[in-house]
């Protein structure tokens, strides 16, 4: 599984981390739970696409993102990981 704008790894290893680590931990049923609804609160009443999993991970990969960032910044939450912080 992988998002849809994996180009941009190579320029911004922030929205690397984040897609691939996501990856890494999450499953279709994992990423299903999180978005879709669910009647029982056990497991969601469908599983996402691919499409919609691309999507899904795609999301968490912008909040690396100078803009993502700047959008979490803005709602109080800050990087504290100086490594991966732009220097000005």
């Amino acid at each position: 599984m992988k998002g849809n704008k994996t180009y941009r790894h190579d320029s911004n290893p922030l929205e690397k981390q984040l897609h691939d680590d996501f990856v890494k931990k999450n499953n279709v049923e994992d990423m299903s739970m999180i978005s879709l609804p669910s009647k029982t609160g056990m497991k969601p009443d469908r599983y996402l696409t691919d499409d919609e999993c691309a999507i899904v991970i795609s999301t968490i990969q912008w909040l690396g993102s100078p803009v993502g960032q700047y959008f979490l910044k803005e709602n109080g939450f800050e990087l504290k990981n100086q490594k991966m912080k732009k220097k000005s």
